[in-house]
C-alpha cells in the first residue's frame, strides 16, 4: 500500500520527527489509493467537510513511552477516514504534552486553539489533561483522551466538551483487585504516585481487594517528581506482602532496583497501565520475570499492529515496542469524524452534540467507511471500534470496556495473557 502525505512545513515536520523517533507529522492530510481500503465506499455528500484536529500527547516526559502508539493510532485513523472519500477530510496537528513538571501542555493547547482546531486528542496523563481542560472546553473545542482514566473526569464541569475512550479507573481498579485475589494473595501492599491518576487507582484497587477479603497492610504514596524510593520500598515490604501493587509512570525504573535490593520476588508484582511497557528488554538493571500488569482496552490485533508499524516506517520512525492506547486513539479520531459527518458541521459544539449518538443509537458498524456510508444514507450508527464496544454515558465515559492483562518473562519480554470485560452499569 502506497501512502501519500502532505506536510504543512517540511522543516517543522523534521523537527517533530526528531522529538518522537521519526513519526509524528504536523498538519498531515493523508490520502490512500482507492484500492487499499477494505471498507465499502461511502456515498459522498455534495460538499466535503474539512475537520482539523490537534493532538496533545507525550513526546517527552514520564509517559513518553505512550506517545508513539497514540500518535500512530490517530494518524492511521486519519488515513482511513480520508481514504473512505465519505464527504469529510481530516487534518492533524501534533503537539507535545510533556508531563506535570512542565507547562508544555498548556502551551500546546494555546497554539492549537489559535490554529483553529475543532477537537483535541489527548492528553495521556490524567493530571496533564487537568492542566489544560478548562482552556480547551471554554473555547468550545472537544477534548477526547485515549488514555485518561482518573474518575475525576466523570463529574468534571466541562459543559459536555470532554470525552474519553479509555475507561475510568473504577473499572481498572476493580479488575486489578480481582486478578490479585484470583491469584491467591491475601496480604497486599500498595505503592502509588500521589496525583489524580494514582489516587483514583489506589482507591479502587483497595476497594476491590477489601471487598474480596484481602488485607492492605501498607498503602504508601510518593511524590510523582521523586527519583529515589528506598524508604518507600522498605515500608511497603515491611509487612511481608504476598502481592505488591505499584501505581506509577516511569518511576518504575528507579523502584525496581530498590525491590531487587530487598530480594523481592517479581512474581508478586502487579503494575498498572501507567508503568506497563516502561521496562523493556533493553532495561538490564533488573529482570522482572513474573510481573503482571493491567492495561485498559484490548490487545491490539496483529493486523492492526502491522498497519501501525507500516505507517511508522513510512514516516522514518522507530518500530513501536508497545501498542498501549493505539486502539483508543484510533477510535477517538474516528468518532470525532463520525460526529462531524452526522452533524454536517465540523465545529466543536456540533461534534460534542453528536458524539454520544454515534456510539450507541443506531446500526452497529465497525469501520469509519461502513459507518459513514450509513450516515450518508440518513441512518443512525453505533460505532464499535478497535478498542471495544464504545458506548458513551452522559459523562462522556465509555460505560463498557475490556481490561487486558500482560505478563513479563525472563529478559523483560512481555506477552498478552487475557482480557476481562467490565460494565460500569453493573
Amino acid at each position: 500500500m502506497r501512502i501519500y502525505a502532505q506536510a504543512a512545513s517540511a522543516s517543522r515536520s523534521k523537527a517533530i520527527r526528531g522529538v518522537i523517533g521519526g513519526f509524528a507529522v504536523v498538519g498531515v492530510t493523508a490520502l490512500v489509493l482507492s484500492g487499499c481500503s477494505s471498507t465499502p465506499a461511502a456515498t459522498t455528500p455534495s460538499k466535503s467537510l474539512d475537520l482539523k484536529i490537534g493532538t496533545i500527547l507525550p513526546q517527552t516526559g514520564s509517559l513518553a513511552v505512550l506517545g508513539p502508539p497514540e500518535f500512530a493510532g490517530v494518524h492511521l485513523a486519519a488515513k482511513d477516514i480520508n481514504a473512505a472519500n465519505a464527504g469529510i477530510k481530516i487534518t492533524v496537528e501534533d503537539k507535545d504534552s510533556g508531563d506535570t513538571k512542565t507547562n508544555i501542555a498548556t502551551q500546546s493547547a494555546t497554539a492549537e486553539l489559535a490554529d483553529g482546531v475543532s477537537a483535541v486528542v489527548g492528553a495521556a496523563s490524567s493530571s496533564v489533561s487537568l492542566s489544560f481542560i478548562d482552556q480547551v472546553t471554554k473555547a468550545k473545542v472537544v477534548q477526547i483522551s485515549p488514555a485518561n482514566t482518573s474518575p475525576t473526569f466523570s463529574t468534571y464541569a466541562d459543559d459536555g466538551y470532554y470525552w474519553r475512550t479509555a475507561p475510568s479507573d473504577v473499572l481498572q481498579g476493580r479488575v486489578l483487585g480481582q486478578k490479585i485475589l484470583k491469584d491467591g494473595a491475601t496480604n497486599v501492599s500498595i505503592l502509588y504516585q500521589n496525583d489524580s491518576y494514582g489516587q483514583g487507582l489506589n482507591t479502587n484497587v483497595m476497594k476491590s481487594l477489601k471487598a474480596g477479603g484481602a488485607t492492605v497492610g501498607q498503602d504508601v504514596a510518593f511524590d510523582p517528581a521523586a527519583t529515589t524510593f528506598s524508604s518507600e520500598v522498605t515500608q511497603v515490604l515491611s509487612t511481608k506482602p504476598d502481592a505488591l501493587v505499584v501505581i506509577s509512570f516511569d518511576q518504575l525504573k528507579a523502584i525496581a532496583p530498590e525491590l531487587k535490593k530487598n530480594n523481592f520476588d517479581f512474581k508478586k508484582f502487579y503494575g498498572t497501565d501507567g508503568n506497563y511497557g516502561v521496562i523493556t528488554p533493553a532495561y538490564t538493571d533488573v529482570d522482572t520475570a513474573g510481573a503482571q500488569y493491567t492495561n485498559p482496552g484490548v490487545n491490539a490485533s496483529s493486523d492492526f499492529q502491522s498497519k501501525l508499524q507500516a505507517l511508522v516506517k513510512s514516516e522514518g520512525g522507530k518500530p513501536l515496542t508497545v501498542f498501549s492506547y493505539a486502539p483508543e486513539a484510533y477510535d477517538a479520531t474516528v468518532l470525532l469524524a463520525l460526529a462531524a459527518l452526522q452533524g454536517k458541521k465540523t465545529d466543536g459544539t456540533t461534534i460534542r452534540d453528536n458524539l454520544r449518538s454515534v456510539s450507541e443509537e443506531g446500526t452497529k458498524c465497525t469501520t469509519f467507511g461502513e459507518c459513514a456510508k450509513l450516515i450518508n444514507a440518513g441512518k443512525k450508527v453505533n460505532y464499535d471500534g478497535l478498542s471495544g464496544p464504545i458506548t458513551f454515558d452522559k459523562n462522556g465515559d465509555p460505560s463498557q470496556a475490556y481490561i487486558s492483562i500482560y505478563k513479563y518473562a525472563t529478559g523483560n519480554t512481555n506477552s498478552y495473557v487475557s482480557k476481562e470485560f467490565g460494565d460500569l452499569n453493573k
